[in-house]
């Protein structure tokens, strides 16, 4: 596990010998030791290259508190290892135009989302911009396979497979094809993505908190230092940044709100307890509690939904929600009063100024985020509430992949100023 919590995974056997696949943008990199690296300046000055883009050699002097010919010389360096390169002239100032340093055609990651249904996979550039992801849908039941998250990263990647890491959003407590564990399902996706990779290393993010990377960096909570993210799923998973750091504790499982009892004679969960909040929110909850309002007939549209099908799932839940079945809404209605009450002791403890609720449930849409709004602002202290924005994360898993990628390149750009 790395400092920052996200597991980085190099390449191992039958990568670490001989036989280790030639990945010319690693390698590119790593032979270039002309000019030796700081490794704190160099580390601070490629991020913040990538988070802030283009800057001249003076404000990055000034931002990185170091002197203009350390910055120069730093340049150099990364320069020859192509992780910089010259950026467009600044505007005048008055006096003579300065040309400005960015990323460099070298700095180039894959990013792939692994959800309860759906893979999406994509490669993203210096400006942590890409493609339209590549998406593959799965089945909820069996789970996703390494083969399937494998061949969406090689039709992401096209021709082209040298990145400088890929980055891994991985939805908790997820079994994969063949009856894998969760653990066993991480270790099968990893392997098989260093092999699509070429040998770049793979790094791990929970889906929250990729998600609350993805948005603080260009989202609803850009450049917001208090943000609470909630992700709603197999399990509700939160994460959470205070005063501009994203909180992982002591076992890296910060966030596991969906397993807390929030009713003594709820229904039993699959943790073993019962009146956990996934027994009434989650994926299976819903399905279960979609599957009783269709077989009883309460629900015509649900109902109508098993009968052409024969199965039941979050889609057809969607899309009563829309239609105004009564039934359904008010499954949406009640998974947001549920989310929002726990959201509430989360907004008292870190006393975010955005909340953004996300992950495949809140395909529920607006039934939902205003009944999460409502207990919010209902149950949270009010001096603290008064001013918080609770909203929806963009549809498509966007800040998932680009949280990944970042956590990515703070491996892959650490790893090459030190030579590691």
């Amino acid at each position: 596990m790395r400092g920052d919590g996200s597991t980085a995974h190099a390449a191992t056997a039958p990568y670490g010998g001989a036989h280790r696949p030639v990945n010319p943008v690693r390698d590119a990199v790593r032979s270039c030791q002309a000019v030796p690296v700081t490794r704190s300046v160099g580390d601070s000055l490629v991020r913040l290259l990538r988070d802030k883009g283009p800057r001249t050699r003076s404000q990055l002097a000034e931002e990185l508190g170091i002197s203009r010919t350390s910055v120069s010389s730093e340049v150099v360096a990364l320069e020859s290892a192509g992780l910089v390169a010259e950026g467009p002239v600044a505007p005048s100032s008055g006096g003579r135009r300065s040309t400005t340093v960015r990323l460099g055609p070298a700095v180039r990651l894959a990013t792939v989302s692994v959800g309860e249904s759906r893979i999406r996979a994509s490669v993203l550039d210096a400006g942590l911009a890409g493609p339209r992801p590549v998406t593959v849908d799965v089945d909820g039941d069996a789970g996703p396979s390494a083969e399937q998250v494998g061949q969406a990263l090689r039709t992401a990647l096209g021709a082209d497979r040298s990145v400088l890491a890929v980055g891994l959003s991985l939805a908790p407590d997820l079994r994969g094809g063949g009856g894998l564990s969760p653990t066993g399902l991480e270790s099968a996706l990893v392997e098989e993505l260093t092999n699509v990779a070429g040998g770049s290393p793979v790094v791990v993010e929970g889906a929250a908190r990729a998600m609350a990377r993805g948005e603080r960096q260009a989202g609803l909570a850009r450049g917001l230092d208090n943000v609470v993210v909630v992700r709603i799923g197999a399990t509700v998973t939160t994460a959470a940044y205070v005063d501009g750091h994203l909180g992982r504790g002591s076992e890296g499982q910060a966030g596991a709100v969906g397993h807390v009892r929030v009713d003594e004679f709820g229904p039993a969960c699959v943790c073993g307890s019962s009146g956990c909040l996934d027994s009434f929110v989650s994926v299976r909850a819903l399905h279960d509690q979609c599957l009783a309002a269709a077989r009883s007939g309460r629900s015509p549209a649900l109902a109508a939904a098993l009968e052409s099908s024969g199965a039941i799932g979050l889609p057809d839940l969607a899309a009563a929600v829309t239609a105004g079945d009564p039934v359904a809404v008010q499954v949406a209605r009640d998974v947001g009063r549920r989310v929002g009450e726990a959201v509430a002791g989360l907004v008292a403890f870190a006393n975010p100024s955005t909340v953004v609720v996300g992950g495949p449930v809140a395909v529920l849409g607006p039934h939902l985020l205003n009944e999460v709004r409502g207990a919010v602002y209902r149950r949270a202290p009010a001096r603290l509430v008064a001013g918080v924005n609770v909203e929806m994360s963009a549809p498509g898993d966007r800040a998932a992949l680009l949280g990944a990628a970042l956590a990515a390149g703070d491996h892959a750009f650490s790893a090459i100023v030190t030579g590691s």
